[in-house]
């Protein structure tokens, strides 16, 4: 999968632009605040549509205008696509071909990206639901069911709590809606358990050949149960014993959204023992075994997307993180200092410089 093309209107700091991406490996060099991130952010709202930095879309529009604009030309094996995100003081609308689609789950996953921030460093050390939504995120851009699955589960846990908080809540009504939720986490789990198999198989080997050196790197995932037999008696059982624990504190406390993923590095946990180093090095390479996960399943790359990757890694690790990029990956990357891609492909690269929201092909030489 490729983006060919992005087309910016009213975005952040971007009046107008159109950008054509013609080589694999494309870098956008600039100082800080130019807007090297927000052409990475667009192009992850593209994929996930929802921004990795706010929460209020409408600040992506530009000051003083009513609508921002996102456009991709998305290439893949079955042919072209072109998405548009139009978002206002509303909402925002989405089309693909100019022709507009209903429900997210049909435009999530047409521009499939993976995406690193330095935000990222936070991720072993956060809340259990950071790591659900990492899961969440990449699975929903696979299959829109186990994304509708997720949406209908949300929707009916927030019928259950809210009805908790009733004086005297109907006993059977609280059953009924238990027998659904169960039903919804059956399939999610399943998912969920199957990305973090696969993921955990590559990424112990990706993160030893960073660190030239032997290391044991698990991902148990943390729920309610703990196997895969009879899953849908056990959690039945384990919302009834419940009960009077939910009724009590006016909130369900068993389900997949309290489930989690945990990381070890040789059997310890990585939040607490690993340095901020390996913890860098074992992000990168979380998100190169998610690269492997999807072409497992579309028999595409992704699009990769890294914002400051480059800093803190000494000039060893960068090199050895260029050489174990997968091949047939499209990459885009932001850094303040061109000096970081000396020795990158230079038939496969083409550097940008980032300025004031507009962007020109670099000049000068930097090999």
């Amino acid at each position: 999968m490729r983006i060919n093309e992005i087309r910016l209107n009213n975005f952040r700091n971007y009046t107008t632009l159109k950008m054509r991406f013609e080589k694999r490996i494309n870098v956008l060099v600039g100082d800080n605040a130019q807007g090297k991130t927000n052409l990475l952010e667009a192009i992850s709202f593209l994929s996930t549509v929802r921004s990795f930095r706010i929460k209020d879309e409408t600040d992506l529009i530009k000051k003083d205008s009513e609508v921002a604009r996102i456009e991709g030309l998305i290439a893949s094996p079955i042919g072209e696509k072109r998405l548009t995100v139009m978002i206002s003081q509303t909402g925002k609308s989405l089309l693909i071909h100019k022709n507009p689609v209903k429900r997210t789950s049909e435009f999530i996953g047409q521009c499939n990206a993976v995406l690193f921030t330095p935000a990222d460093m936070d991720f072993f050390e956060a809340p259990p639901k950071v790591r659900r939504r990492m899961m969440d995120v990449e699975l929903s851009k696979l299959s829109p069911v186990y994304m509708e699955n997720l949406n209908q589960y949300a929707k009916i846990l927030k019928e259950r709590n809210t009805y908790l908080k009733q004086e005297l809540p109907d006993i059977e009504y609280l059953e009924v809606l238990s027998d659904q939720l169960v039903a919804l986490q059956i399939p999610i789990i399943e998912s969920r358990r199957e990305f973090l198999n696969f993921v955990t198989k590559r990424i112990s080997a990706l993160f030893c050949e960073f660190m030239e050196m032997d290391f044991k790197i698990d991902i148990q995932y943390e729920s309610e149960i703990d196997d895969t037999e009879d899953i849908s008696r056990k959690l039945s059982h384990k919302i009834a014993a419940s009960l009077k624990r939910d009724m009590a504190f006016k909130m369900t406390h068993v389900g997949i959204h309290r489930d989690d993923a945990k990381f070890t590095i040789n059997d310890f946990d990585v939040s607490s023992f690993a340095s901020q180093g390996q913890k860098r090095m074992l992000i990168l390479a979380l998100k190169m075994a998610i690269l492997e996960f999807i072409v497992s399943k579309i028999d595409t790359y992704p699009i990769l997307l890294l914002d400051d990757v480059f800093s803190e890694l000494d000039s060893k690790k960068k090199e050895k993180f260029a050489q174990l990029l997968p091949k047939g990956v499209q990459i885009m990357i932001t850094t303040t200092e061109i000096n970081e891609i000396k020795g990158w492909p230079a038939n496969e690269t083409d550097v940008f410089l980032v300025k004031n929201g507009i962007i020109t092909p670099y000049k000068e030489d930097y090999r």
